[in-house]
C-alpha cells in the first residue's frame, strides 16, 4: 500500500512512522525546506508515550525528556507559598502502564524525523502542495506535479489546506477570545538574576501559577539549562493575517501587576516573546472525503487548547489508528478511513473539550473584585482533569473495536 502524508509534524512524522511499522510505502511531504529546534517544552502522556516506546522511538525521546515528576501550584502573587503539588507524572508508569515524556518540542520532533528516515520513510522537503484529487487520489503540487497514491492522510495542522478538500468549503478557525505569551530562554543568560535563580535550583520542575482570568507556567528543563514562560491571558484580538507575531514586554509586564516577583522577573530579562493567538473550532465532523481515500488528523482536524496538555499525543492517537486500520482493511481504504473516524470521532471531541473545561477552572477560582479564592483552595480540584485520557491504548482500541465498527462501516457503504 503506498501512502502520501502531507506534513512532517509530530502527527505527520507519527503516522508515517507508525505505517511504516505495516509495511507500507509511505512518502511524507512538507512545505519547510529544513527543521530547527524550534518551540519550547510539549508533553506526550502516557497515552501517546506508550506508542512511542512500542514504535522503538521512545527511548530516545526519554534520553532528553525532563525528569519533572509534579506540578507545583501557586496563586499568582507569591512563588514562596506552595499551595500544592499535582503528582500524577511521578505515578504515571505504576497507574498507567507507563511514563510520560516531557521535553523541548525542537528537539523531539528532530528524533522523530531522524527515526522515520531511519524506518524507511521517504520526506520530500520544501514541497507545497496546492490542491487535491480526493478520486484518485493525489495531492498536485504548486509545480504541477501530481503524485498518486493509494491513501492520502492530511496532517498539515491548524492552517490546514487538505481540510477544504474534504469538507468541500474552506472552513477558517475562529479566536478563542484568548492568547498566549511564551518565551524560551537559555537559563545561562538570567542565571546570575538571585530572583529568578529559585526556579533553577531544583533542576527541572513545572511551576503552575493561579489568577483570575489567567494562568502562567514556569518550566524549567535540562536539569534546569533552560526555561520557558507561558501565560495565558483573554485576548479578542483578530486572527485573520497571522496567530504568532513578537510580544511587546510592555504588555505582557502590564497584565502582570500584582504577580510573583521571580515570574515577573523572567519577562523582564528574557530577550525573546512569542504572541500567539489561540485560535479554536470544534472538532470538526467529516474527517474523510466522499471517496474515502483523503483522510484529515490531528490539528487539521480537531486543533487543542494547550491547557488539554493533549493536542501531540491525540495526533499520535490519530496515527496510531490509521495505520492499524490500514492494515486490517484488505486493501479497502475507505473502510479503514471511515472505521478510523468512526473510532476516534467522539473519544477526540471528548478529550478536546478539556481544554475548555480546565482553562475555565483555573481562570474562575478568584473572586474578580478583591482577587482571593473564592473558596478554600483544594488541590484535588485544580488538577488536570483529565489524567483518565493517559489509560488509553489506541492500538488495543482497533484491535477490540474493529469488528464491531467496520460491519457498520460496510453496511453503511453498501459493500
Amino acid at each position: 500500500m503506498k501512502v502520501i502524508i502531507v506534513g512532517a509534524g509530530l502527527g505527520g512524522l507519527g503516522c508515517a512512522i507508525a505505517c511504516r511499522r505495516q509495511g507500507f510505502d509511505v512518502l511524507v511531504i512538507d512545505k519547510v525546506t529544513k527543521f530547527l529546534r524550534i518551540g519550547d517544552s510539549i508533553g506526550f502522556g502516557s497515552n501517546s508515550a506508550r506508542l512511542l516506546y512500542r514504535w522503538g522511538v521512545g527511548k530516545e525521546m526519554e534520553s532528553i525528556a525532563s525528569d519533572v515528576q509534579e506540578i507545583e501550584i501557586y496563586n499568582f502573587d507569591s512563588s514562596d507559598k506552595l499551595l500544592g503539588c499535582d503528582r500524577e507524572i511521578a505515578g504515571s508508569e505504576q497507574k498507567y502502564g507507563c511514563r510520560q515524556l516531557i521535553g523541548h518540542r525542537g528537539d523531539f520532533h528532530l528524533i522523530l524525523f531522524r527515526f522515520a528516515v531511519k524506518q524507511g520513510v521517504d520526506i520530500r522537503m520544501g514541497t507545497s502542495v496546492a490542491t487535491y484529487n480526493p478520486a484518485k487520489p493525489s495531492v498536485i503540487l504548486d509545480t504541477g506535479e501530481e503524485l498518486e497514491s493509494d491513501v492520502v492522510i492530511v496532517a498539515d495542522g491548524v492552517k490546514s489546506i487538505g481540510r477544504t478538500a474534504v469538507l468541500g468549503y474552506e472552513d477558517k478557525p475562529m479566536p478563542s477570545g484568548y492568547a498566549i505569551y511564551r518565551s524560551f530562554v537559555d537559563a545561562a543568560f538570567v542565571a546570575d538574576d538571585p530572583v529568578i535563580r529559585k526556579f533553577l535550583q531544583n533542576g527541572d520542575s513545572i511551576r503552575l501559577f493561579l489568577a483570575p482570568d489567567m494562568h502562567g507556567f514556569i518550566t524549567t528543563l535540562r536539569h534546569g539549562k533552560e526555561i520557558n514562560a507561558v501565560l495565558t491571558h483573554k485576548d479578542v484580538a483578530d486572527v485573520e493575517e497571522g496567530w504568532t507575531q513578537p510580544g511587546k514586554r510592555e504588555d505582557v509586564l502590564a497584565l502582570l501587576d500584582g504577580w510573583d516577583p521571580a515570574f515577573k522577573r523572567v519577562w523582564e530579562k528574557t530577550p525573546n516573546i512569542i504572541d500567539w493567538k489561540l485560535v479554536y473550532r470544534p472538532c470538526l465532523d467529516k474527517w474523510v472525503t466522499d471517496s474515502g481515500l483523503i483522510a484529515l488528523m490531528g490539528d487539521a482536524a480537531h486543533p487543542f487548547l494547550p491547557t488539554s496538555t493533549q493536542g501531540a499525543s491525540q495526533a499520535i492517537e490519530d496515527a496510531a489508528t490509521i495505520a492499524k486500520c490500514l492494515s486490517k482493511c484488505n486493501g479497502d481504504v475507505a473502510l479503514a478511513l471511515h472505521t478510523y473516524f468512526e473510532i476516534r470521532h467522539s473519544y477526540v471531541a471528548e478529550a478536546q473539550a478539556t481544554g475548555i473545561s480546565q482553562r475555565d477552572l483555573w481562570h474562575n477560582l478568584h473572586d474578580k473584585d478583591h482577587k482571593g479564592f473564592k473558596e478554600t483552595f483544594d488541590i484535588n480540584k485544580v488538577s488536570q482533569g483529565n489524567y483518565h485520557l493517559w489509560a488509553n491504548d489506541a492500538e488495543k482500541v482497533v484491535d477490540e473495536r474493529w469488528d464491531e465498527v467496520s460491519v457498520r462501516i460496510k453496511e453503511r457503504l453498501g459493500r
